[in-house]
């Protein structure tokens, strides 16, 4: 428990088991040696698994949008898909009619108006066709490392995706519309929320218990065009909304620990932005974004195999993930750190023993490594049918040769 980490650390590093003036640094270096110790491998203890399911196009029929060529508003006149209800997220691309253009969905108003991020190119049409095409970004489940195994079985058998960075993905030339079974993922982007906001809209904070009254919310995101933080403190009222319209928003945080979870929802159109988990941390939750080549041309399961970033300890009976064959390490640690703070030779005592420790963990608590990125050759490996890959000298740093094949 948190408890006796506290103690034992002050007890090797200060000689101090009873007086309380240094609780809060002791705290703060026992928690950032938690999360130093839980980078240090891959530890089994750490390792979860979980899948999401791949949302497809919204496609209308006949005679069913109106749009107005040089405008960027969309008005949708069927109910073949409700925008809020049906909880379309800004970003995703449509097309209207027979029209080749493809526009992004840059703001949702109501479960039928919208606005563009171009202004519409082709004819003006009071009813026409369209179609929403597949969602390509999703957020991983709370707090997914970035070392992580993403497979699907859509084609009868189970299919590990290909990781790809992003300016190797889009140097291939592909068309980003394009439909079909996911192959590869790219990673970008890591914030608070788990869904885009559809417009600018205060947030509802709901709190699941009672007992939680008090309880402060700090959101810090974008109104109006300009960053902004707010806190809210829950009043015992069923629901509290933040006073701003957020038009996004990077980070959500609670100041206490919570007998229930707390629940984030934008307040027009019902988007679930966050989940803040009941318990011991006051952690900012964090989402990390994944976007999918080709779009998903139906709905299927994504697995999801990955290691999880612990929560930070608040209160004296809090448990880290890591369990207590790891407390020695995280004790070694923070007594190192202590120590540098007077003495380095001091200090080099404790890390050697820290060092040795980490060691020891490793002979017995580390995964095999069975996903790391690599650099390829060109041609090495399987045929890929969307996207070529190739080792260019920028791949391996700066340093290495021309900026390009010859």
């Amino acid at each position: 428990m948190f408890k006796y980490l506290q103690d034992e650390i002050k007890r090797r590093a200060l000689k101090n088991q009873a007086g309380t003036e240094f609780d809060e640094e002791v705290k703060n270096v026992a928690n950032s040696s938690m999360l130093r110790v839980a980078r240090e491998a891959k530890w089994r203890v750490l390792r979860r698994k979980t899948h999401f399911d791949t949302i497809t196009s919204y496609t209308s029929g006949t005679n069913f949008v109106s749009v107005t060529n040089s405008s960027t508003a969309f008005s949708l006149i069927s109910t073949a898909c409700n925008l809020w209800t049906d909880k379309v997220e800004a970003g995703r691309r449509v097309q209207f009619g027979t029209s080749s253009w493809y526009y992004n969905i840059r703001a949702i108003y109501s479960n039928t108006n919208g606005t563009l991020d171009l202004a519409y190119r082709g004819t003006t049409a009071t009813r026409t066709t369209y179609e929403i095409l597949p969602q390509e970004e999703y957020a991983l489940p709370v707090q997914v490392d970035h070392r992580c195994i993403i497979w699907h079985e859509d084609y009868g058998r189970p299919f590990r995706m290909h990781y790809i960075p992003d300016q190797t993905f889009l140097d291939t030339g592909v068309t980003l519309t394009q439909k079909g079974t996911p192959s590869h993922y790219r990673m970008w982007g890591e914030n608070s929320i788990k869904a885009a906001i559809p417009t600018a809209t205060p947030l509802v904070i709901t709190l699941a218990s009672a007992t939680d009254y008090g309880v402060e919310v700090t959101v810090t995101g974008t109104v109006s065009g300009y960053p902004r933080t707010e806190k809210v403190a829950w009043d015992g009222a069923a629901n509290t909304n933040t006073a701003y319209h957020f038009e996004s928003v990077e980070t959500i945080s609670k100041d206490s620990n919570t007998v229930g979870t707390i629940s984030i929802v934008t307040s027009r159109g019902s988007y679930a932005i966050a989940t803040l988990p009941a318990g011991d941390s006051t952690d900012i939750v964090k989402y990390s974004k994944m976007q999918m080549f080709p779009l998903p041309n139906r709905v299927f399961p994504i697995n999801v195999f990955y290691y999880i970033d612990p929560y930070k300890m608040v209160n004296d009976d809090d448990a880290h993930l890591l369990g207590e064959n790891f407390n020695e390490a995280i004790i070694l640690l923070s007594v190192a750190k202590f120590k540098y703070q007077d003495s380095q030779t001091e200090g080099d005592k404790w890390i050697d023993m820290y060092d040795d420790e980490i060691k020891s963990l490793k002979k017995f608590n580390v995964d095999k490594i069975d996903w790391l990125p690599i650099l390829e050759r060109p041609n090495q490996g399987r045929t890929d049918p969307y996207v070529t890959k190739g080792l260019l000298f920028s791949q391996a740093g700066g340093y290495y040769g021309p900026s390009s094949r010859r």
